[in-house]
C-alpha cells in the first residue's frame, strides 16, 4: 500500500523533478507507544533529504490528536511552526515560534470513526547539512468525525546535520498498527 496519498508529491519529489525515493526504514507498532524514534540518520549520508510516510491512529480521549517531530533530542524552544488546514467549511491557519516542536499532523484517537487511521508525509530537507537550519514541510489528511486536510511547516533554528527524529503523539500512544516508514531521497 503505498502511503503517498497525494500523488504531486511523489512526481517532483523534494529533491527536483524525479527524484528517487528509497524505503530506508519501516516501524509497524505492535502494542501501543508513546512516541517512535529513527536514529543513526548519519549513515544515510548519500542522501539529499529524508521523508517519513506515516499512517497513524492515538488513544487519546477525543476525536484527534496532533502529531509531533522533535529532531536530534532537541526539547529547546529552538523551532517554529506554520499552518494551514481546513475541514470542508473552514479554513484555519496559525504561527508560533520558540516552540519545542514542529506539528507535523493530526490523527484520528479513540472516539473517531473506529479503525480509521491517518495519514501525513513529512519531508525534512537538506537534514545532512551542517550550512542550513533544517526546514520540513507535512500534508496530511483526516476523515472520519472530525475531518481535515491541511499543510504544516517547520523550522528547526540548528545548522548541525540531522541524526534521530522522534516522532509522537499529543498526548497518550500511537496505536498497534500505526505504520512509519523513512524514506531517502537522492540529489539532482
Amino acid at each position: 500500500m503505498s502511503l503517498i496519498p497525494f500523488g504531486f508529491w511523489a512526481a517532483s519529489g523534494a529533491g527536483g523533478g524525479g527524484a528517487a525515493y528509497d524505503l530506508l526504514e519501516t516501524t509497524t507498532l505492535g502494542s501501543s507507544a508513546s512516541s517512535v524514534t529513527f536514529s543513526g540518520l548519519g549513515a544515510y549520508s548519500d542522501y539529499a533529504h529524508l521523508q517519513v510516510r506515516l499512517i497513524a491512529r492515538g488513544n487519546r480521549s477525543a476525536t484527534i490528536a496532533d502529531t509531533f517531530l522533535q529532531i536530534n533530542g532537541d526539547t529547546g524552544s529552538n523551532y517554529a511552526k506554520h499552518a494551514l488546514y481546513g475541514t470542508g467549511s473552514s479554513v484555519s491557519s496559525f504561527g508560533s515560534a520558540s516552540t519545542t516542536n514542529i506539528q507535523i499532523g493530526i490523527t484520528p484517537a479513540s472516539t473517531n470513526t473506529a479503525n480509521l487511521f491517518g495519514p501525513s508525509v513529512v519531508d525534512i530537507l537538506d537534514f545532512n547539512s551542517t550550512s542550513k537550519n533544517k526546514t520540513v514541510r507535512s500534508l496530511f489528511g483526516n476523515a472520519g468525525s472530525t475531518s481535515f486536510i491541511g499543510f504544516y511547516s517547520g523550522l528547526w533554528a540548528d545548522t548541525e546535520a540531522v541524526t534521530s527524529l522522534l516522532i509522537y503523539p499529543q498526548a497518550n500512544d500511537f496505536i498497534a498498527g500505526s505504520r512509519f516508514s523513512l524514506y531517502g531521497i537522492k540529489g539532482a
